[in-house]
């Protein structure tokens, strides 16, 4: 079978020396990323518009000596339930052919529940398409594994993804997820949905959490649906790509390139965001926490004191919407505390991201102000006396025994059974020693024997915070 163009002369230049101009013109400026390479997200717009990104990307694989190019792009043309690639056979484009690596794709199509055979999938797509002339600009005869996704369903994604890093592995392969952002939302809104959606996928390769990354698109859909059609219309490819990434020993995604087509065409009223990067192995592995600078963290204590006092008059706490800062709308696991006199007053929060940062201070914040069971709800005559502290919290890491948990550095979570407790490490301070730390977090958050932490039935956790409080 040999697939042929479906959109030259709509998405690209048709003449193929004209093509090949253009083409050599967007790869001649070089991005190199600052750790070991195993793949590229480029868009796949025209390439008027996303030409020069897809280039930036593209640009990085030239010294690289590699034989087959695995593109993960989104569906657009029908709903695939599986990763949907062909057997066998080639694609055309005005450069020439470009071969399928079939004991790749035949390797993949052995796990029916995860990929299927689907040449009717691919064609009329342009995702796959508008990427092969970028790869037969640098010269070399590279083989392709062209698969489609656009399904929900973030477990297969992550799954997939995984089975196309153990595949990779051993190859002289790279891969390609193919990917524009948000779709026809203003200018300015797709400026701060997008910077989100790429930092949601740093976080997530940091994490080592494709589905992060997925739940990050759910919550900014959320608030800014309004606004756009989607805020990555290649989320399915991301959220496989990410896994597969991380599969091949990544940590890392950097971004090389970010535009929208208003900054093209000088129309900024609907428009489509890009995004050119790389997938790579950084070191030392970058830590997985938000970078918040010193504006931010008095920016989340002021909205925690708002919420409080917004509680306060109408008995809730006010929705939050899109905020321009890219960090405030990361998924976060987030604890309020309230003091007063240096005393407790009142703590809630959670150890797993269950909102944006912005929305999980806001509800925690009237959550530790009305809520604590320990405590009468705040007043206001206690508010005006009350200091807020906020901890943004680090992914759960499962630790093999209290050995591996340090003093003063970690926030601990216990469960056994149906019992369960965390201590922040805010808490190290009111303990000499570490038995003691564990002993008092058994016997007065979980409800357990004190020394149950020692017992093979026992499950420890580990995470650190961030933590700030008001002066």
């Amino acid at each position: 079978m040999i697939r042929k163009p479906a959109v030259a002369g709509k998405f690209y230049d048709s003449v193929p020396a004209e093509l090949r101009a253009g083409v050599d013109g967007f790869l001649k400026r070089d991005y190199r990323p600052s750790g070991r390479l195993a793949g590229i997200l480029a868009p796949h717009a025209g390439y008027s518009y996303s030409g020069a990104p897809a280039g930036a990307a593209f640009s990085a694989l030239k010294n690289i000596d590699f034989d087959t190019l695995v593109i993960l792009a989104t569906g657009h043309t029908m709903g695939l339930r599986r990763g949907a690639l062909p057997a066998a056979g080639a694609f055309e484009t005005p450069l020439g052919l470009v071969d399928v690596d079939e004991a790749f794709c035949a390797e993949l199509l052995k796990d029916k529940k995860l990929f299927e055979e689907s040449p009717r999938a691919h064609a009329g797509e342009h995702a796959v398409e508008v990427q092969l002339p970028f790869l037969q600009a640098l010269g070399d005869k590279v083989k392709i594994v062209p698969v489609l996704f656009n399904t929900d369903d973030a477990a297969l994604l992550e799954e997939a993804g995984r089975a196309i890093g153990r595949a990779m592995k051993g190859r002289r392969a790279l891969f390609c997820v193919s990917s524009d952002l948000s779709h026809y939302p203003p200018g300015n809104i797709a400026e701060i949905s997008d910077r989100s959606v790429l930092l949601a996928l740093r976080q997530a390769m940091r994490n080592s959490a494709p589905g992060y990354f997925h739940q990050a698109n759910g919550l900014l859909l959320a608030k800014a649906s309004e606004y756009l059609d989607t805020t990555a219309c290649g989320q399915a490819p991301m959220t496989a790509g990410a896994a597969a990434a991380l599969e091949l020993g990544c940590n890392d995604f950097e971004l090389a390139v970010y535009t929208h087509s208003g900054k093209v065409s000088g129309d900024d009223s609907a428009v489509v965001g890009y995004g050119a990067g790389f997938f790579t192995e950084a070191s030392p592995k970058p830590a997985g926490a938000l970078e918040l600078t010193g504006d931010m963290k008095k920016e989340l204590l002021a909205l925690a004191r708002r919420s409080i006092g917004a509680c306060l008059k109408t008995g809730k706490v006010p929705a939050q919407p899109l905020s321009p800062r890219p960090e405030f709308n990361q998924p976060a696991a987030v604890f309020v505390t309230l003091n007063i006199g240096g005393r407790l007053r009142g703590c809630i929060g959670s150890l797993e991201p269950r909102g944006a940062l912005a929305d999980m201070v806001a509800s925690y914040a009237g959550a530790a102000a009305f809520e604590d069971p320990r405590f009468p709800p705040v007043t206001e005559a206690d508010l005006k006396k009350v200091t807020i502290e906020i901890s943004v919290l680090s992914p759960l890491v499962r630790a093999g025994g209290a050995a591996e948990i340090k003093e003063g550095v970690h926030g601990v979570y216990l469960t056994s059974g149906r019992r369960s407790g965390t201590y922040l490490p805010q808490v190290w301070e009111h303990f000499g020693k570490k038995e003691d730390f564990l002993s008092s977090l058994c016997a007065e958050k979980a409800g357990l024997p004190p020394g149950a932490w020692k017992e093979k039935s026992t499950v420890l956790y580990t995470y650190t915070v961030d933590h700030f409080e008001e002066n």
